[in-house]
């Protein structure tokens, strides 16, 4: 298993978190790996977690070993469901109230239709060596996109019954986020200032110039032209042009940025390595910042259905205030 430094959304000093071609679906079936499943460990719930989703009022949390995690009363209380898969989880994405996907390590897609009680794997190549680290979905549940290490990118338009490789790049940078503005628009953001954008859900991809050449992390949409990318060294930048443009924000920190979200009041909460949260209440053109007293290293944010804000990273799940 490939450990790749600062991209597999390191979150302290230190730790490193842990292409095929289109087939007919029982084709594509048939040669996924036997994988071990995730083993129903006590102790989940306060482990790793580097993502959440919305499954409706269902909160769904991913991290190592293939651990899944949901929570049906906005945080308050997690237990952690069977997974055919033990690899690291990175990312996870809902189309819907029922239909979700996660994906992690060993290029391993998984697949629920039943808001996250269940799994199945759609996808996995162990020995790409290529985690990848997000996975983003269309509103119908049938297109969808999966980015990763080295340039990944595997695309379906089945609800992932079949997935194709392409290469979107000329380099073989990382791809660590994926985000969606609108119904057509869709931006990438990865190692070593990569920024892409496409127009058309993905069909074509332009390259940005970003004015800052260290790995982004994260993205977060704020508008249709409107992104926040941020990631190492505290970084973040803001464009309301689609890319064209781009303006610094100053964080007020150097610690890695790893997961944002927009809350239901407008406010941009950002997260990172050793218990940094930073919040805007102007829309992410300025930040303040706060440190956990406990230091723990933060991968995501989520805001559950009844206000409360989650914090996900080394210790588990961890409720916040908004």
């Amino acid at each position: 298993m490939v450990c790749v430094p600062l991209v597999t959304r390191l979150l302290a000093g230190g730790l490193c978190l842990l292409a095929a071609g289109l087939l007919p679906a029982a084709a594509q079936e048939a040669r996924i790996p036997a994988l071990r499943p995730a083993v129903m460990a006590p102790l989940a719930v306060h482990s790793l977690i580097l993502g959440a989703a919305r499954a409706g009022d269902r909160l769904v949390a991913v991290g190592e070993r293939g651990h899944i995690l949901l929570s049906d009363d906005n945080g308050a209380s997690w237990r952690q469901v069977a997974v055919p898969a033990n690899a690291a989880l990175t990312g996870v994405a809902f189309a819907d109230d029922r239909q979700g996907w996660a994906v992690g390590h060993d290029a391993v897609i998984l697949h629920t239709a039943d808001a996250g009680e269940t799994w199945q794997v759609q996808y996995a190549e162990p020995e790409l060596e290529q985690p990848l680290m997000d996975v983003l979905f269309s509103a119908d549940g049938r297109h969808g996109i999966a980015v990763g290490a080295y340039g990944l990118y595997l695309e379906t338009a089945d609800g992932g019954a079949t997935w194709e490789s392409r290469m979107i790049s000329d380099s073989d940078f990382h791809f660590n986020a994926i985000v969606a503005p609108t119904p057509e628009s869709r931006l990438i953001a990865g190692e070593a200032g990569t920024t892409l954008v496409s127009t058309d859900a993905g069909a074509t991809w332009t390259p940005l110039a970003a004015p800052y050449d260290g790995s982004f992390f994260d993205a977060l949409a704020l508008g249709p032209q409107s992104f926040l990318v941020y990631g190492l060294q505290g970084n973040i930048l803001r464009t309301d042009d689609a890319g064209q443009t781009w303006t610094a924000i100053d964080s007020g920190t150097t610690a890695g940025l790893m997961g944002g979200a927009v809350l239901a009041d407008g406010s941009v909460v950002l997260v990172g390595a050793q218990g940094t949260v930073l919040t805007s209440k102007d829309g992410g053109r300025t930040f303040s910042g706060i440190q956990r007293p406990d230091r723990v290293g933060l991968a995501d944010v989520i805001q559950a259905a009844g206000g409360q804000v989650i914090l996900l990273g080394e210790a588990g799940p961890l409720t916040a205030n908004p």
